[in-house]
C-alpha cells in the first residue's frame, strides 16, 4: 500500500516555533559632510550606539547595522545605499533644504523618514524609531505579498495533492486539505513541499485509511 505519513492517515497536532533576532547597535552614515557627521556621531554615541562612515563599511554591510542616515544633497555612494535598501535596512534622509523636491528625492532612494535640522539627540532617536517601524511594516508587507504570490503559483499542485488524498484515503476535500495543513504545521514544512511529496508517492491498489 502507499506509505503516507501517519499524520496524513490518522491526524496530527500543531507545534509552534519562535525566532529571535540579534541586536543591532550601529548606524551607517552615507555622504554626510564633516560637520554633520561629527554632530550625528555625538548624538548616536549618547544613545549608546556606534556611528560608522560609508568609507569604513565593508562591501557586505555589517549585520549589526540598525539603519542608514544619508545626506541626499550630494549623494555619491549610490552602490552602498542600494545594498542597504536591498537588505531591507531603514533609510533616513538628511537634507539642508526641506523642500518638496528633496522629499521626493528621499522617497526615490528608499527613505522612510527625514531627519530635520537642527540635529539633536532627541530628533535622531525619534526619527530612527519612525524609520525603523515603517521599514518593518514595509518588509512585512513585501514578505506577505511574496508568500501569497507563491501560494497562487502552487495552487495547481495543492489541488492535485488534495485530489490524490481524496481518492486514496476515501475522504472529502476539507478533510484532505486539513490533514495536509496540520502535517505542515507539525513538521514545520511548507504546504507546497508536503504536496510535492504526496505527488511522488507511487499509486497503489490498496490504500491504508
Amino acid at each position: 500500500s502507499a506509505e503516507y505519513p501517519r499524520q496524513l492517515s490518522e491526524g496530527s497536532q500543531m507545534t509552534e516555533n519562535n525566532q529571535s533576532f540579534p541586536g543591532r547597535r550601529k548606524l551607517l552614515l552615507i555622504d554626510c559632510d564633516d560637520r554633520t557627521q561629527q554632530m550625528l556621531t555625538k548624538s548616536i554615541r549618547r544613545l549608546g550606539m556606534e556611528a560608522l562612515s560609508a568609507d569604513s563599511a565593508a562591501q557586505n554591510l555589517d549585520e549589526s547595522i540598525l539603519a542608514v542616515i544619508v545626506e541626499i544633497d550630494d549623494l555619491q555612494s549610490q552602490e552602498i545605499l542600494n545594498q542597504a535598501r536591498n537588505q531591507g535596512l531603514p533609510i533616513i534622509a538628511l537634507s539642508r533644504h526641506e523642500t518638496l523636491s528633496q522629499i521626493q528625492s528621499a522617497i526615490r532612494v528608499g527613505a522612510t523618514a527625514m531627519l530635520n535640522r537642527p540635529l539633536t539627540q532627541s530628533s535622531v532617536y525619534t526619527t530612527l524609531m519612525m524609520a525603523s517601524n515603517l521599514r518593518e511594516q514595509i518588509n512585512a508587507l513585501k514578505a506577505e505579498n511574496s508568500r501569497q504570490s507563491l501560494q497562487i503559483q502552487a495552487r495547481p499542485q495543492i489541488a492535485k495533492a488534495v485530489a490524490r488524498l481524496m481518492t486514496d484515503l476515501k475522504i472529502d476535500e476539507h478533510d484532505a486539505f486539513d490533514r495536509i495543513r496540520t502535517l505542515s504545521m507539525e513538521l514545520n514544512i511548507s504546504i507546497e513541499a508536503i504536496c510535492s511529496d504526496i505527488e511522488q508517492i507511487e499509486p497503489s491498489i490498496e490504500i491504508r485509511n
